[in-house]
């Protein structure tokens, strides 16, 4: 099996190096969305794996404890929890990312308290604030070092600078691997697909770094023999996708995606820890002030974000894909679309999606997607 299929697989059955590691006697500890310092979980000697949700799986558990108008995705989770998904997990850590996923931490401690038989690994809260101020950092420090203490009880290892440093040295390795795979989307023709590029970006989530760095430097010796992607260039901007059904729709239809705004894409490659000194004071700075992290990012700042990352992809048009229950990207859909009709990138917008797409739903993306990239490629032409 080559480098990219083996990406592939483990995108679509994430539990398996997870599994792997747990069968050898290793603990594997589940984080919610890229707001977590994986750096720190592997430096400890644990597995980090990011947990996602499942279209296919419903939420049929979920209903029964909360309401439905939040982040379908973190509905999903807490049902994957509910249901026993994530057995395999030894502990949880769970961001003050947003405010979905900040609930989904009161959730799970609320539900064992009225229904002791649910069980969930034990918890810790990584409470960052989304602020830039001096006396946010000192909150966020001390929020790191919390995290160093609960790790280190798990594991019953200290977190020495010595191995935080070297877990930050793959990380990095990582991130900057993932931007040469960017730039495989971003050449004229792009060689590789944007299903492919949420595999391999998605399986390095899931994966120990140093494994999936050798699996990407293969792979990206291979590339210059890589088919060229002949379809509309397109970029997603939106909710973040942590799964690829609405990209192989997308690119059913005569068009490839070369980039997108999403932790689950190529913004996860973004911010590398700084290297050069403390290695606890720079995983403090870099989840503290990372400059691509929506949520502390004027709406001035994540217009433009959106534009030059578009630009760079060399898109000719932006396809909005938002949630229902999702509402923060609607706040500067309007104004990222202006500014990139003012750049000469014509956008689409789908707003209110379900997290899992009935046959309807397809039909009804398929058909806007289709006139969509028909026009753009009419533009082209003349």
């Amino acid at each position: 099996m080559g480098p990219l299929e083996t990406m592939k697989k483990h995108y679509e059955q994430r539990d398996v190096a997870a599994q792997k590691w747990k069968k050898q006697g290793g603990k594997v500890v589940g984080y919610v969305s890229d707001d977590c310092p994986e750096e720190m979980i592997l430096a400890a000697g644990l597995f980090p794996f990011r947990i996602s949700g499942d279209p296919a799986s419903g939420t049929a558990e979920t209903d029964k404890y909360t309401e439905s108008f939040y982040d379908p995705s973190v509905r999903s989770i807490l049902n994957m929890l509910l249901t026993g998904k994530y057995d395999f997990l030894d502990y949880l850590v769970i961001p003050h990312a947003s405010d979905s996923i900040l609930k989904l931490y009161h959730q799970l401690w609320w539900i064992h308290r009225v229904d002791p038989s649910k069980q969930f690994p034990p918890l810790h809260l990584f409470d960052i604030v989304h602020t830039r101020f001096w006396q946010t950092g000192q909150y966020v420090r001390d929020q790191v070092r919390a995290l160093k203490e609960k790790l280190e009880e798990w594991s019953g290892k200290e977190i020495t600078a010595s191995a935080l440093a070297r877990a930050i040295t793959i990380g990095n390795e990582n991130k900057a691997l993932l931007k040469q795979v960017a730039a495989l989307r971003a050449s004229e023709p792009a060689h590789l697909s944007g299903v492919e590029a949420l595999q391999i970006i998605g399986s390095s989530m899931v994966m120990l770094k140093e494994e999936h760095n050798k699996l990407l430097s293969q792979f990206l010796k291979g590339a210059s023999q890589l088919p060229a992607q002949e379809g509309v260039r397109l970029f997603i901007e939106g909710s973040d996708l942590d799964n690829s059904q609405f990209y192989e729709l997308v690119e059913s239809c005569d068009a490839t995606i070369v980039g997108e705004n999403s932790s689950w894409g190529n913004r996860y490659s973004d911010d590398p820890v700084d290297p050069s000194g403390d290695p606890f004071e720079a995983i403090a700075e870099r989840y503290h002030l990372r400059p691509s992290r929506p949520r502390i990012q004027s709406i001035e700042q994540r217009v433009a974000y959106c534009v030059r990352s578009a630009l760079e992809a060399k898109a000719q048009g932006v396809i909005f894909f938002l949630y229902e229950w999702d509402p923060a990207p609607s706040w500067d859909q309007p104004d990222q679309a202006k500014a990139l009709e003012d750049k000469g990138i014509p956008s689409l917008s789908f707003n209110m999606q379900k997290y899992a797409m009935s046959d309807r739903d397809r039909e009804t993306l398929k058909k806007d997607v289709k006139q969509f990239v028909a026009s753009l490629s009419k533009k082209k032409k003349h």
